[in-house]
């Protein structure tokens, strides 16, 4: 039901008063607001946004309609520190006294709707759940009704950025006059995103969709708040059920410790609404015993050419450190950093190139943690653009790289790696480590190369990381042969960044046999065929095909099912020239 119904029928019906937005600020987001929650508007929404209130607040708001009719609320919510937040809330729709018949000797009556109300929620870190009772009283002249209702509700914190609620309310057998009057019930779901974050500014779109059990009624609704330096708001919403629908518009403004909120509805019914409302927070130091407040304006910045730093304002409270979360915004997984004491924090071990969202944490005593920041938006320099910084930074000239018995360069395969074999019996390989500025060593290698010179040929992330090769010995023990840390030219990194247009092609046949065909090079003398056996990325060469055809039958090398090759034309003054696509074949996947 709408609100403009609920205030047609709210003295005729079963406590459709319930139904009545206590503030403002819903209002003018089109009451799109259970997944929002995050003020004392919340108890009738969703209790579980109880758990979004770290501070106390009081919120008021009082609407006049036609007729004589008033609409009062009265709200408190009141953080216990572990225990969760406690909200207390008064509803009272009443009318001035009316003649209810047409002789003019007939005694004049009132009517009064009233509820009072007692929420909890909690937040479970990403999980905040709610519950709450409500207590009904409806007088019509000498008539009176009593009753007693419940709410439930939860919200998920899919990421700082998005949340997801859901809610029953007004759940219970009704108001009892003569007759049992039934609860008008809500099943409520919303959505609320943050479509824009930053210090100075903050947009939020929100949606609601309800079932009003008792009178079969569905509603639809959503709406939008900008708030610009956390001192102005702008709101728009929209609103429809089977009976009516409309726009809304609002605004607000905070300053210190009260928020004034305003809405306009233009409804059917009663006529243009307008409303006002005002909340009171406590401004004052952080209250012991609730929960840590979360940082607040998350900033990211090119400190240097291979670090980005990330720093926030510090929140109040007994906050002992912060962990900083990362996450690419191309599909990868949240990392956390180690605690940091500060309110800054290096990241290094990023991708180049790549959009990140960061959000930071409060983490206090006994394993406490805040919510997670509002998110912030990145992007890292790709390589060219790094090593552009690192000219500046070195005075117009590159870092120098560091070979330490492992050399890097750039040839038409793509990064070449080799390595003095070392004088040491039994063996085995050699594993490639590559090691990002500031991250751990990684792996490259899935199984030890047979070779002391490989090719990288997709490397999008290894300006300035350090190379570690390893020798293997029985009982796969390892040992260090080699380091470097390498910078392109800036022609090598023109040079990595052209497609290969070579095509080559590869075709598993029976008895483990693979069939190759490629362009040829009418200059080519011959060919040198490159694998990466494990489908690491690291290739070795397999074989030197010493005539100009263009195609090759053979078994494949090893016990493996799925191998990448290359080709390399080379002429008769060992010239090499650019090399063809990558190919992988299964060979589980021939056809007799």
């Amino acid at each position: 039901m709408s609100a403009a119904q609920a205030h047609a029928a709210a003295l005729t019906s079963g406590a459709d008063f319930l139904l009545m937005t206590p503030g403002a600020r819903p209002d003018g987001m089109g009451q799109a607001f259970s997944a929002v929650a995050d003020d004392i508007d919340t108890l009738s929404f969703n209790p579980a946004g109880l758990g979004n209130i770290l501070l106390p607040e009081i919120g008021y708001g009082h609407e006049d309609f036609l007729a004589g009719i008033g609409y009062d609320f009265v709200g408190a919510a009141v953080p216990l520190g572990a225990s969760g937040v406690l909200g207390l809330g008064y509803l009272g729709l009443g009318t001035a006294p009316f003649n209810s018949t047409n002789s003019a000797s007939t005694p004049s009556v009132s009517a009064q709707d009233t509820a009072l109300i007692a929420d909890w929620g909690m937040s479970f870190n990403s999980l905040q759940l709610g519950a709450g009772v409500e207590y009904i009283d409806e007088k019509l002249s000498t008539v009176e009704g009593t009753g007693f209702g419940f709410d439930f509700g939860a919200l998920y914190r899919v990421t700082p950025r998005l949340t997801l609620a859901g809610s029953i309310l007004n759940l219970g057998p009704g108001v009892q006059f003569s007759s049992l009057e039934p609860l008008p019930m809500v099943v409520n779901g919303g959505i609320a995103f943050t479509a824009l974050e930053n210090p100075s500014y903050r947009l939020t779109l929100a949606a609601d969709a309800s079932d009003e059990v008792t009178d079969a009624t569905q509603r639809f609704s959503v709406g939008a708040e900008y708030w610009y330096q956390k001192t102005f708001a702008l709101r728009a919403g929209y609103l429809a059920d089977s009976q009516t629908e409309g726009f809304s518009a609002g605004a607000g403004v905070r300053y210190s410790f009260f928020q004034l909120d305003y809405a306009f509805e233009p409804y059917n019914n009663l006529g243009t609404v307008n409303r006002l409302s005002g909340i009171f927070r406590w401004d004052g130091p952080w209250i012991p015993g609730s929960e840590l407040n979360a940082p607040q304006n998350v900033t990211v910045r090119q400190k240097d050419f291979q670090t980005m730093e990330i720093q926030w304002d510090k929140a109040s409270g007994p906050v002992r450190t912060y962990e900083v979360m990362t996450r690419p915004l191309n599909g990868g997984n949240w990392t956390a950093s180690q605690p940091v004491k500060g309110n800054v924090y290096d990241l290094k071990n990023y991708s180049p190139g790549t959009a990140y969202s960061v959000a930071v944490i409060s983490l206090g005593d006994g394993g406490s943690r805040s919510y997670p920041s509002p998110e912030s938006h990145f992007t890292t320099p790709d390589e060219k653009e790094a090593l552009d910084l690192a000219r500046q930074e070195g005075g117009g000239r590159p870092p120098q790289s560091v070979f330490n018995g492992l050399t890097a360069k750039v040839d038409s395969v793509g990064i070449e790696l080799s390595w003095v074999v070392p004088r040491e019996r039994g063996i085995l390989g050699y594993n490639l480590y590559r090691k990002p500025p500031g991250g751990q060593a990684v792996k490259m290698t899935r199984e030890p190369s047979q070779s002391n010179r490989v090719w990288l040929v997709n490397a999008p992330e290894n300006l300035g990381c350090q190379w570690i090769v390893t020798s293997v010995v029985r009982e796969q023990k390892e040992r260090t042969i080699g380091t470097c840390v390498w910078y392109p030219t800036g022609g090598e990194l023109a040079q990595l960044g052209k497609p290969p247009g070579r095509r080559l092609s590869a075709v598993a046949q029976p008895d483990r046999e693979v069939f190759l065909a490629w362009d040829g090079e009418s200059a080519a003398t011959g060919y040198l065929l490159l694998c990466s056996p494990a489908l690491d990325g690291v290739y070795e060469v397999l074989k030197v095909i010493n005539t100009a055809d263009t195609n090759l039958l053979m078994k494949a090398p090893g016990n493996q099912d799925a191998y990448s090759f290359i080709v390399v034309p080379v002429n008769s003054a060992n010239e090499w020239y650019p090399r063809s696509q990558e190919a992988t074949v299964t060979l589980s996947q021939s056809t007799p």
